[in-house]
């Protein structure tokens, strides 16, 4: 009984904090990473980045999910999208991870968001 109540003495000084000068609220799009990976294409919340691509025939482009706002603290908010191209390829419908395409011909492969139709994109393949 007595390491308990010292238990929680030390619980509640832990959880005593001085006065700071901290904001409770995450800045807009915290921990969201707009970056596209090394040669690939973010998708971010409403948009593909980049949204147009030049690559050689036999590249590979990859799509990383990059949709999650917030942060551990006040938690995450992630929006499902897909990469859904017009030829019918399709990723699954998801809110984190990558997608990966390999294109063995040249032309121009157009795709957009299932969920977003406002989402689009263009990769050409020389």
């Amino acid at each position: 009984m007595k390491s308990f109540v010292v238990m929680l003495a030390v619980a509640s000084l832990c959880g005593c904090g001085g006065g700071g000068g901290g904001s409770t609220t995450a800045p807009p799009n915290q921990g969201v990473n707009t970056t596209p990976p090394t040669g690939g294409i973010s998708v971010i919340n409403n948009s593909f980045s980049p949204g147009t691509k030049t690559v050689a025939v036999g590249a590979t482009v990859q799509w990383a999910w990059n949709s999650c706002t917030g942060d551990a603290y006040n938690g995450q908010t992630c929006v499902s999208h897909s990469v859904t191209f017009d030829d019918g390829t399709t990723s699954p419908t998801q809110d984190q991870g990558t997608f990966n395409r390999t294109f063995s011909a040249a032309g121009t492969y157009t795709y957009h968001c299932s969920v977003h139709a406002a989402m689009a994109g263009t990769i050409t393949v020389q």
